[in-house]
């Protein structure tokens, strides 16, 4: 049954796009070119399984992407659920707090067997992955609901799935990372090109609605610009 994809990319569809065009369908940019790969703030390649803080981009700025309950009365879930960013200017008290992020790069069987080979991982700009929290307390139960995915809204809550690439649902739960061409560091965006019968463009990840929880950026203002500094 493909009802759950269909909703997703028809609210998407009737969204204003920040960039729009016609994805490459099952065309995956080449991991091997050194010049796409993500680098963390010391200048290291950013690799799958590692945790890291997606701290702002902004000079001056503290905090970075976290995630919590911005309406317990539409979501009693005991667990946080809506991704957010978390930020104060730097000097303040109490400091922003951000909460780190692992990686998972889509490994389709091409993949594997190099995968296999290495060491690490690198991840490379815009190749699909799975972002998902990293929860202190691996017993605690949010711990089972820490991985992102796009709800029908266009905001990013927690609930997806790891590596799942042949259900229903699992157009919510891809995710990519490209250099910000406006000024420093990374940007999210969200391209269904894994997609095979989904004609819509890809989208920027910004803030939406009071200006903290992460979305679909469709009005092209308020996309999130982040650095990566891997958590010790």
């Amino acid at each position: 049954m493909k009802t759950p994809i269909f909703l997703l990319v028809l609210s998407i569809s009737f969204l204003p796009l920040a960039i729009t065009g016609l994805p490459p369908l099952i065309r995956l940019p080449t991991k091997g070119d050194v010049t796409n790969t993500i680098l963390d703030t010391a200048g290291n390649p950013v690799v799958a399984g590692a945790k890291y803080y997606a701290i702002p981009a902004l000079i001056g700025v503290e905090g970075g992407i976290s995630v919590t309950n911005l309406n317990s009365t539409t979501n009693p879930s005991a667990c946080p659920t809506d991704v957010v960013i978390n930020e104060t200017i730097a000097g303040n008290q109490p400091p922003a707090v951000a909460v780190p992020l692992t990686f998972y790069p889509l490994i389709d069987e091409a993949e594997a067997s190099r995968a296999a080979a290495d060491t690490a991982d690198v991840i490379t700009q815009q190749y699909p992955l799975n972002v998902a929290f990293d929860w202190a307390d691996p017993s605690d139960p949010c711990a089972k609901e820490n991985v992102w995915k796009l709800n029908l809204q266009g905001k990013i809550v927690t609930g997806g799935v790891i590596g799942e690439v042949d259900k229903d649902n699992y157009l919510a739960n891809w995710f990519r990372i490209q250099e910000n061409f406006d000024g420093r560091g990374y940007v999210f965006n969200w391209w269904p090109s894994l997609c095979l019968f989904c004609k819509i463009g890809y989208s920027f990840i910004g803030t939406v609605g009071d200006g903290y929880q992460l979305g679909i950026d469709h009005m092209g203002e308020s996309r999130y610009a982040f650095e990566l500094v891997k958590a010790e």
